[in-house]
């Protein structure tokens, strides 16, 4: 299982967004039909066409299909006193393809705030990208949704169209919530907290003021100057393969000679 799909997977299980099973027929009158559901998940139709006892499944040669829309439209025209049997699984709200088109979103997003392949990742930065693609996904259906207006007739008849718009945006709002919770205890994400030095330029030389290694009180050895990297521009604060100091306190009166710093900026 790939990384997008390992996504998608967790993204859907949140939304419980599962495959349905539907099953139609038709008299052959023309070569378009609505099959009464939409989001049909393709590799699990079965389309054949029945005349009398003999039954021929259909090839993808012999029709096409609009899956989001849920419209099957045959190359000819079926003979008479045929019948056009369809079956197979639909989604109630995102197809598959969209679902991976709103994983890979979640995933450019923090890929690079954790800073190691996704592939070596723990289990809990996958479920917190994860919740980040269903979040994703939930946006993209509250914009389908907005399209959705009130109807009101005189006959005092009211249908809440809306109804559904608004559900939905309580739904964002509860799940955003808790990809927020996980994601910041984690540190990951487009909100992720970074630790960076910054570097002011000196008014009277109009060059960046150094940066030195910070010393405790009554550290009295000579000052270590830092400098940032040319490759990324990160200051190196420290490495894993320094040696712990163990003269950071000394217990004596500060030096009547030695190291003076007086420099100004």
């Amino acid at each position: 299982m790939t990384i997008v799909e390992r996504v998608a997977e967790i993204a859907r299980t949140y939304l419980r967004d599962f495959p349905k099973f539907f099953q139609v027929s038709f008299d052959a009158v023309g070569r378009t039909y609505e099959l009464g559901v939409t989001n049909l998940d393709t590799t699990t139709l079965w389309i054949a066409s029945t005349s009398g006892a003999s039954v021929s499944t259909l090839s993808a040669a012999n029709y096409s299909l609009d899956v989001r829309n849920g419209i099957l439209r045959l190359a000819t025209t079926p003979a008479a006193n045929t019948k056009i049997l369809v079956e197979g699984y639909y989604y109630e709200w995102i197809l598959p393809e969209d679902l991976t088109f709103y994983s890979q979103r979640s995933i450019n997003y923090h890929e690079h705030t954790v800073k190691v392949p996704l592939s070596g990742v723990m289990p809990a930065v996958f479920d917190v990208v994860g919740l980040g693609a269903l979040v994703e996904a939930l946006q993209a259906l509250v914009t389908e949704y907005a399209r959705d207006i009130d109807v009101s007739t005189s006959e005092s008849i009211h249908i809440p169209g809306s109804q559904r718009f608004r559900m939905l945006q309580s739904l964002i709002a509860m799940w955003e919530a808790e990809y927020r919770k996980h994601a910041n205890n984690l540190n990951i994400g487009p909100e992720r907290i970074d630790i960076m030095n910054l570097r002011r330029v000196s008014r009277a030389t109009n060059r960046l003021v150094p940066l030195y290694v910070s010393q405790e009180i009554g550290d009295y050895a000579p000052i270590e100057r830092l400098f940032a990297e040319e490759n990324t521009g990160h200051i190196q604060i420290e490495s894993e393969s320094d040696s712990l100091r163990e003269d950071i306190f000394l217990d004596m009166e500060p030096p009547t000679t030695g190291i003076v710093t007086n420099t100004y900026y």
